[in-house]
């Protein structure tokens, strides 16, 4: 007669409540970018948001920003207390993705080049202007990061700086660099 090991009970871990504690770091830093968003906010309220003709003054966007930027950040700081309060039940697979570390240097070619396009983005952007520089900019990175709709790319490439260009230059009256192009 042979003895055999006894089996050990099997739990089923499919589904385990998790108890997730508050992330204290992500908090900090909700914080301390709510702190920075208002001190924005107030600096841009001390700015005139109308000029004296009536028009749109230098504090507008500001303040349009700031107040968006603080309550978009109250609403993450929100949402990441709620959701962690919040007991839900995880599969295993969930419970290991959320324990391994993330895989942050997936991707360093694309950042490398992203980086060098951005740079050569702003040494260019007064030598050959919004437009062209912003052509430049985007096709490059788009031509790169999305390999498989070069059309789509190029589509955005000169419709976007186009059209940034046509409602600051034109609608805001900013005064972008005009650069190499007739435009005017």
């Amino acid at each position: 007669m042979t003895a055999t090991a006894p089996q050990p009970t099997r739990v089923n871990v499919s589904e385990q409540p998790s108890s997730r504690k508050v992330d204290w770091p992500k908090l900090t830093f909700l914080a301390v970018l709510l702190l920075i968003f208002a001190v924005y906010t107030e600096s841009a309220m001390g700015m005139e948001w109308r000029t004296q003709a009536g028009r749109i003054g230098p504090g507008f966007f500001p303040r349009i920003l700031g107040f968006t930027a603080m309550a978009v950040t109250v609403l993450a700081g929100v949402r990441e207390i709620v959701s962690r309060r919040a007991e839900k039940r995880v599969s295993v697979a969930e419970a290991a993705d959320e324990i391994a570390e993330p895989d942050l240097g997936r991707h360093p070619i694309a950042l490398i080049g992203f980086i060098v396009a951005a740079t050569l983005f702003v040494a260019l952007f007064g030598i050959l202007g919004a437009v062209v520089a912003g052509i430049l900019f985007l096709g490059a990175t788009l031509w790169f990061l999305d390999p498989e709709h070069h059309i789509r790319a190029v589509i955005i490439a000169v419709a976007v700086p186009v059209l940034l260009y046509l409602a600051f230059q034109t609608g805001l009256n900013v005064g972008l660099p005009q650069g190499i192009l007739p435009l005017g």
